[in-house]
Parts: C-alpha cells; structure tokens; sequence
C-alpha cells in the first residue's frame, strides 16, 4: 500500500468512524424515547375545562363540559364517574404502565372492555387517536375527549 493511499484510508476512517458513532447513538436515542418528534407535554395546573365525549358503540353517547382540577383524560374520566353520570371500573397494568378502563356503566347497561377478546375502550384528543395511557396525557383547555368502545 503506498503512503497517498493510506494518508487517504486514515483521513476517510477520522470522518467515517465518529459519522458512524453519531448515527448509532441518534438511531439509539430514537428507540429508547429519549429522542422524539412529538411536540412536548405540556401540564396545566389549576381548573381545566374540556368536553367528554363517551361513544358506547351502539349508538349511545354521553356528552359534558366539565372542569376539572387535575387535568389528565383519566382525571376527566373519573370526574364524570365522580357526579354519578357513568360508573367507571379501572385496573393498573404494569405491562402498559398505566390504567386500563375494564368497564363503563351508563344508563344500565354495562360496556365490558376485552368483551369477546374484540372490544376495546380507546381514547382520543381532538380527534388524534391517543398512544399513552389515559393517566399520561394531559388535557388543555377546550380539548375535546373521545372514548370509544371499539370493536376490532
């Protein structure tokens, strides 16, 4: 190997190896959440009012405006359960990190989550399907809540 062809191997490995480190560590920081592109959570103290929406999937809704001092999905949730409109059953997983609705009662009829391994109680925020659990996300004012009993 000459000199000029190993001057070049050694200036191209000076540039490639700490290139490669810094893509690894990027695509490292991306899997493990520390990197995200998701606009940032923001926490509002104090009273939040938003809209709750509650689709039972069989053409049963329940609607409110409510206020609320804590301000997460699951605290508006709870609220509602709280004045006595629904009832509210709810269980801490592990594996999710957070709480699963297992049902909701609302006029007598009980809507069961897991019912038939294919229905399910999911939530969205302004219409945005949401990826965390009900207790991580946190509600702004004039937010609209979906739950949805869906069926897959």
């Amino acid at each position: 190997m000459n000199q000029k062809t190993k001057g070049n191997l050694i200036y191209a490995s000076k540039i490639l190896i700490p290139l490669i480190i810094i893509i690894g560590l990027f695509l490292g920081g991306i899997s493990a959440g520390i990197i995200t592109f998701e606009p940032p959570k923001v926490i509002s103290y104090g009273e939040v009012t938003a809209t709750l929406v509650i689709d039972f999937g069989d053409g049963t809704t329940y609607s409110n405006v409510l206020t609320v001092d804590n301000s997460t999905v699951f605290d508006f949730l709870l609220e509602a359960d709280k004045k006595g409109d629904i009832t509210v059953k709810t269980t801490y997983s592990e594996q999710m990190g957070g709480y699963e609705i297992e049902s909701i009662t609302y006029q007598g009829s009980e809507y069961v989550h897991g019912k038939d391994y294919r229905w399910w109680w999911l939530f969205y925020i302004n219409g945005q399907f949401a990826t965390d659990s009900a207790d991580k996300v946190y509600v702004q004012n004039d937010d609209l809540i979906e739950w949805k009993f869906e069926s897959f």
